[in-house]
């Protein structure tokens, strides 16, 4: 892959994936063709900073977890939040925070995966 190509990634995802992890991405970048990486251009990832505006306003209601894709653990934390004394839904800020973005490094990985095949 070009240079400027993966810088580009790199600036698209640079918030949105943990920090330690940018340099494994690089090397697995490397080895993905030009012609195929117009998938990862277009990739959906989800914000770690709406996560966390969602959980400041509404993480007594589960929305964080809801964004995140937790739904389970949405409904859970929707009824039973405000009886932890918002203390869950504190804690979940920084769960959120951080699961937001390895779920988004996972889906790279995995799209990066099937663009070797």
């Amino acid at each position: 892959m070009e240079n400027v190509t993966m810088t580009s990634l790199m600036a698209m995802w640079q918030d949105k994936i943990p920090a330690e992890s940018a340099m494994i991405l690089q090397d697995q970048l490397k080895n993905i063709p030009e012609d195929r990486t117009s998938p990862l251009m277009g990739i959906q990832l989800k914000s770690p900073m709406v996560g966390l505006i969602l959980g400041l306003c509404f993480g007594f209601l589960g929305a964080d977890r809801f964004y995140k894709g937790d739904v389970v653990l949405g409904i859970v934390k929707l009824l039973i939040g405000w009886a932890t004394l918002f203390i869950w839904p504190t804690i979940d800020l920084f769960l959120v925070w951080k699961g937001i973005k390895k779920d988004n490094l996972a889906k790279i990985q995995n799209l990066l995966l099937t663009l070797k095949s």
